[in-house]
C-alpha cells in the first residue's frame, strides 16, 4: 500500500480516516491507512552515488490499492479494478494475451504461471489459464481481502470474516478453510499469503501470524508478530500488512503500528524483532530484510537482525514497499519518483519520475528489473544498475 503517515500525524489522521470511511465488514470496521489532508511533500534529496535507473516500458492497466503485478519466468501477470486481465513479456512490454473478467476487482492477481486468479467484488474468484480462457469461477461467500495466493496446487485467500480459504488450483473445489475471530476495527489493506510445498503463511488483523498445513488447513502453529497496544480500538490496531516472506528457515512479517519480526518457520518462535511500524510490506533474500516505515525511514537488517544502515533522507515522502536485488535498493514514493539506493549502505544513486502517481501494490523484480502498478493508470517496467 502507498501513503503511509508520519508519526506525530497518525493518531489524528487515522480518526479522521475512520469516520470517513470505516465499514461493516461481516461485523468489523475498516480504515485506510491514508491522511484526510494533504501534507506538503518534502523535497527531493540529492543523489548522491553512481547508479541508472530508467523507464525500460509501460502499459496502460489501471491500478487501485491492493494491485500489484504478479511475475513468473519471463512474464508478468496484471489485472486492474474495471476487470481487464493481462499478460506481458516482462523486458519487451510486448503483450501476450488480454482477457476481461466482466466484472468489478477488488485486488491483483496471484498465479503460479500457468493460471492466474483474480477476486471480484461479488465475492467470487475467477481463474484464467494461458491464452484468457476462463478456467473456473467459484463463490467465496464473502469479500476478499487479500491478494489470491496461488502454489502448491492451490489458491489461498483471506476474506472479509477472517476466514482463510483454499480452493482446488484444477477445478475451483473448497478444499479447506480457517476462522479466527477479528478484532473490531482492523485496517483496509491488501496483502497476500505466502505458499511453500508445505505450509501457508498467513498475516492477520491483530498483529497474529498462523502457519496452516497447506493440504489440509491444519493450524501448525500462531505467533504474535505485534500485540495490540493503546487505550482505544484505533491505537490498538497492529494488522500484519503486506505479505510472510519466507527465506531459508525463517519466515518474517512487518504489523502496522507494531513490529518487524522474523520467525522459525517449522515453530513460530520469534527470532528476532524491532519497533518499527509500517503500513508496507518488506522485501528479504538469502543475505538481508527490508523495510520502510510510516515516517519514509528505509531500514536494512543482516538475517541475523542486526542493524545495517537506515536511509532517512526520504522521509514524509509516503514510500512503497521495498524491492530488494543484489546490489540495490528501489522504493516509489507518492509522487511517483522511483529511488535507487544501494544495498551496501542505502546512498541514494539515481532516480527516475514515473508520472507523478502513487504505487498501488507491492513492487516485483526480476534481476535488474523493477515492476509496479500506479494509480495513474499504468504498469511500469524500470530498469537499473
Amino acid at each position: 500500500m502507498t501513503g503511509a503517515l508520519d508519526s506525530r500525524g497518525s493518531r489524528r489522521a487515522l480518526i479522521a480516516a475512520g469516520l470517513a470511511s470505516a465499514s461493516g465488514l461481516s461485523g468489523c470496521g475498516s480504515i485506510w491507512p491514508f491522511s484526510s489532508g494533504k501534507a506538503r511533500m518534502p523535497d527531493l534529496p540529492a543523489v548522491s552515488g553512481k547508479g541508472s535507473i530508467r523507464s525500460l516500458w509501460s502499459a496502460s492497466f489501471p491500478g487501485a490499492v491492493g494491485f500489484q503485478p504478479a511475475l513468473v519466468g519471463g512474464n508478468v501477470w496484471v489485472a486492474s479494478p474495471a476487470g481487464a486481465v493481462g499478460v506481458f513479456e516482462v523486458r519487451t512490454g510486448k503483450p501476450v494475451w488480454r482477457a476481461d473478467a466482466e466484472r468489478r476487482l477488488l485486488s491483483g492477481i496471484g498465479t503460479d504461471g500457468r493460471i492466474g486468479v483474480v477476486a471480484a467484488r461479488d465475492g467470487s474468484l475467477l481463474a484464467f489459464t494461458d491464452g484468457g480462457k476462463l478456467a473456473w469461477s467459484v463463490s467465496t461467500g464473502a469479500e476478499v481481502v487479500s491478494v489470491p495466493a496461488v502454489g502448491a496446487g492451490l489458491v489461498v485467500v483471506r476474506s472479509s470474516d477472517n476466514r482463510v480459504s483454499a480452493f482446488d488450483a484444477a477445478s475451483g473445489a473448497r478444499r479447506w478453510s480457517f476462522q479466527r475471530q477479528g478484532p473490531p476495527l482492523v485496517l483496509r489493506q491488501t496483502g497476500a499469503i505466502a505458499i511453500d510445498s508445505a505450509q501457508a503463511y498467513v498475516g492477520l488483523p491483530g498483529g497474529r501470524l498462523v502457519s496452516l498445513v497447506a493440504d489440509a488447513g491444519a493450524q501448525r502453529w500462531e505467533a504474535a508478530v505485534a500485540i495490540p497496544r493503546g487505550s482505544n480500538e484505533i491505537e490498538r490496531i497492529a494488522d500484519v500488512v503486506g505479505t510472510p516472506l519466507r527465506s531459508g528457515n525463517d519466515v518474517c512479517a512487518i504489523a502496522f503500528q507494531g513490529r518487524l519480526a522474523c520467525l522459525d518457520a517449522a515453530t513460530g518462535r520469534t527470532l528476532w524483532s524491532r519497533e518499527i511500524s509500517s503500513s508496507m510490506g518488506i522485501a528479504l533474500d538469502n543475505g538481508a530484510l527490508v523495510a520502510t516505515d510510516d515516517r519514509g525511514h528505509v531500514h536494512a537488517f543482516a538475517r541475523s537482525g542486526a542493524s545495517l544502515w537506515r536511509q532517512e533522507k526520504l522521509a514524509g515522502r509516503g514510500l512503497s514497499s521495498p524491492l530488494l536485488s543484489v546490489a540495490h535498493v528501489v522504493v516509489v514514493d507518492s509522487e511517483g519518483e522511483a529511488h535507487l539506493l544501494s544495498r551496501d549502505d542505502g546512498a541514494i544513486l539515481a532516480r527516475v519520475s514515473t508520472g507523478g502517481k502513487p504505487v498501488t501494490g507491492a513492487l516485483v523484480g526480476l534481476d535488474q528489473l523493477a515492476l509496479f502498478q500506479t494509480q495513474g493508470g499504468a504498469l511500469h517496467a524500470l530498469a537499473f544498475d
